[in-house]
C-alpha cells in the first residue's frame, strides 16, 4: 500500500491547492520547511474578520422567521442581544486569527502577477489533507484540533448566511436538550453567540475576491495552550479511567504545537512591504516531504534553471516534487 493509499483509507483525501510566491520566499520555504503565518488583521480584503459578524446577525432574523416556536423566539432573541452584554465582557473571546493563503488555480495570469513577483516567482502545489493527517498521527481528535485549521473560504453571501445558520442551531442544539435547563446556564446566550462568531471570522470573505478561490489554513493564537488546559481540567471532572487518555491528549497537543512553533511565545514580527507585521513560521519538518509538496511551478518571466532547482529540491528532501513550467505565453 502506498503512503497515498494508507491516507486515503484513513479517510484524507488529497487536496492540492497553490502557493503563489517569488523564488527568494520559496527559497526560505524549502531551507526551514516551514511557511508563514501572517496576521489576517492585515489581509487584502478590507472586511477581513468584520463580516461574520453582519451575517450573524442577519442569520438571526432569518432564524427567528423560520422557528416560530417560542422557546426558539426567546433562545434567539437574548442571542442577537449577545453584543450589547457588558456582563459577558471578561469572558469574551478576543482572538487574534494568522492565515496562510492558497488558490486552486496553478497557473494563473492574475496570481502570477499579484502573488508571485509580478510573473517571475513560483507557486508551489501544497496538500492539505496531509495538515489534518497531522493531528491524526498525533492522536489529537478533531473536537480539539480547531486551533490550525485548513478551510476552503466562503464568498457567496447565500452560502455565508446558510453556513451561519447552521452553525447557530447547532450551537444551541448541542448545549442542552431541555429548554429550562437551558436557561439555567450562565452566560449561554452570549456564549453561543461568540462561538459562533470565532468560527466564521476568518473563513468569511467578500464576494469580490471569488475569482481567487482561496484555501486557507488559519492559526487562532493560544488556542492550542487552551485546548491543552481544558483537556487538563477534564482530568479533575472525569472518571479515573479517562485520566490518561486526557493526560495524553493535553501533552500532544502541547507537544505538536511547540513542534510546529505555533505556541504564543512564538510569535515572530517582521518588516513587510506593507510595513511591520507580525507572524508565525510554521514549521513542517514532521511531515516535509514530496507528497506535502508534489509540484512546484515556474512562472511565465521566471528564468530559474530547472537542473539547478531540481538539485536545490533533492538537498530539500523533495526529491519526487515536480518542475513544471506556466503554460501563459507572457511577451
Amino acid at each position: 500500500m502506498t503512503e497515498k493509499e494508507l491516507r486515503e483509507s484513513l479517510g484524507f483525501k488529497d487536496k492540492i491547492v497553490y502557493h503563489y510566491c517569488s523564488l527568494e520566499a520559496m527559497y526560505g520555504i524549502f531551507s526551514n520547511t516551514s511557511f508563514w503565518l501572517t496576521s489576517l488583521e492585515s489581509s487584502n480584503d478590507a472586511s477581513e474578520l468584520r463580516l461574520a459578524q453582519k451575517i450573524i446577525a442577519e442569520a438571526l432574523k432569518e432564524l427567528k422567521e423560520e422557528y416560530p416556536n417560542e422557546e426558539y423566539q426567546e433562545i434567539l432573541n437574548k442571542i442577537e442581544l449577545a453584543p450589547k452584554d457588558k456582563s459577558f465582557n471578561k469572558h469574551k473571546p478576543r482572538h487574534k486569527y494568522y492565515g496562510l493563503s492558497f488558490v486552486e488555480d496553478k497557473d494563473s495570469l492574475t496570481h502570477w502577477e499579484r502573488y508571485a513577483n509580478y510573473s517571475s516567482g513560483v507557486c508551489i502545489g501544497f496538500n492539505l489533507a496531509l495538515i489534518d493527517n497531522l493531528f491524526w498521527i498525533n492522536a489529537i481528535p478533531n473536537i480539539v484540533s480547531d486551533w490550525l485549521h485548513p478551510t476552503p473560504i466562503i464568498y457567496s453571501h447565500e452560502e455565508q448566511l446558510k453556513y451561519a445558520k447552521s452553525s447557530i442551531v447547532a450551537k444551541i442544539n448541542g448545549s442542552v436538550k431541555e429548554f429550562e435547563e437551558f436557561k439555567r446556564l450562565e452566560h449561554i446566550y452570549s456564549s453561543i453567540y461568540y462561538a459562533a462568531l470565532t468560527t466564521l471570522k476568518p473563513i468569511f470573505k467578500h464576494t469580490g475576491f471569488l475569482s481567487e478561490k482561496e484555501h486557507r489554513i488559519y492559526l487562532m493564537e493560544g488556542e492550542a495552550e487552551t485546548a491543552a488546559k481544558l483537556m487538563k481540567d477534564m482530568i479533575n471532572e472525569s472518571n479515573t479511567e479517562n485520566h490518561v487518555l486526557f493526560k495524553n491528549i493535553s501533552k500532544n497537543i502541547t507537544n505538536l504545537a511547540a513542534k510546529l512553533k505555533v505556541s504564543k511565545n512564538d510569535k515572530l514580527h517582521g518588516v513587510f512591504k506593507d510595513g511591520i507585521r507580525s507572524y508565525y513560521s510554521l514549521h513542517l519538518k514532521e511531515i516535509w516531504s514530496d507528497s506535502l509538496i508534489p509540484e512546484v511551478v515556474l512562472g511565465p518571466k521566471c528564468f530559474q534553471n530547472k537542473k539547478e532547482l531540481k538539485s536545490f529540491m533533492k538537498q530539500c528532501k523533495l526529491n519526487r516534487t515536480k518542475i513544471n513550467v506556466s503554460q501563459i505565453p507572457i511577451r
